[in-house]
């Protein structure tokens, strides 16, 4: 069996950097064209960086921030033991303070993912690891395969027009809505049954990873556009989480018959 740490000491971490920074200002700029950071953003990356890899000696980390700050810098995952952190998932949330907030973090070992960690910062958390999933402070885990047919699309990075045909083919058959603006929430969901699938166009390894593990761990499917399993794997687009391998192939399919 490949060594992972215990997903309560990785929680442990992020809600001792979550407490840290508590009482930070909102102090926001624009990184790029509507994406958005923050100083706490930086603050609780730099916090996991150093506390994670304490945990994991030899082991380094691929941050959302710093990737970004090191313009060009790859975002494959590569050998080795490698953490993947999403320090505010749902920054624009935070600075309109209305909506999910999460801070995520992922273990890949020779680039498979083993560990997954999301903590809500309304108090929930998703927990996977070797032994399985937990839910702390919700409701029981969503048996595998039960499905209602209910979803989210998150179309922030589809094009208007493309984003309204793809609600209109996929509500002939799903009910679907907008997505939180926190994949780290939107996985918690999928995780407790509220609903039965996800569905992205842009796929960064610190929004998908820690959640995806879960998915696949309960028995749920994750691919990504060309059908391929997700593994947090770079240069992808589209991804398709539900409870099962066949409802994810339906939905790949009518987003193909809407993306050419």
């Amino acid at each position: 069996m490949i060594w992972a740490p215990d997903p309560r000491a990785v929680l442990a971490v992020i809600d001792a950097a979550i407490d840290a920074t508590a009482a930070f200002e909102i102090q926001s700029w624009e990184k790029s064209p509507g994406e958005w950071v923050t100083e706490r953003d930086m603050a609780i990356e730099a916090i996991l960086d150093e506390q994670l890899v304490a945990l994991a000696p030899g082991s380094r980390v691929l941050g959302e921030e710093a990737t970004h700050d090191a313009r060009g810098a790859s975002m494959a995952i590569g050998p080795g033991l490698v953490w993947v952190v999403d320090p505010l998932d749902g920054t624009a949330n935070y600075i309109a303070g209305d909506g999910p907030v999460a801070t995520m973090v992922a273990l890949v070992v020779d680039g498979v993912p083993r560990l997954g960690c999301i903590r809500l910062h309304d108090g929930l958390a998703l927990l996977s690891g070797v032994e399985g999933v937990e839910v702390l402070g919700g409701a029981g885990l969503r048996p595998k395969g039960a499905m209602s047919g209910r979803g989210r699309l998150s179309c922030r990075f589809l094009a208007n027009d493309v984003c309204q045909t793809l609600h209109e083919v996929l509500e002939r058959d799903y009910q679907v809505e907008e997505g939180s603006g926190c994949a780290g929430r939107d996985y918690v969901d999928l995780a407790l049954g509220a609903v039965d699938f996800l569905i992205y166009e842009r796929v960064l390894p610190w929004d998908h990873v820690p959640g995806s593990h879960a998915v696949g761990v309960l028995g749920g499917s994750v691919r990504v556009g060309d059908g391929m399993p997700y593994r947090g794997q770079s240069g992808v687009a589209g991804l398709v989480a539900s409870t099962s391998n066949a409802l994810t192939a339906q939905l790949l399919k009518a987003r193909s018959a809407v993306l050419r």
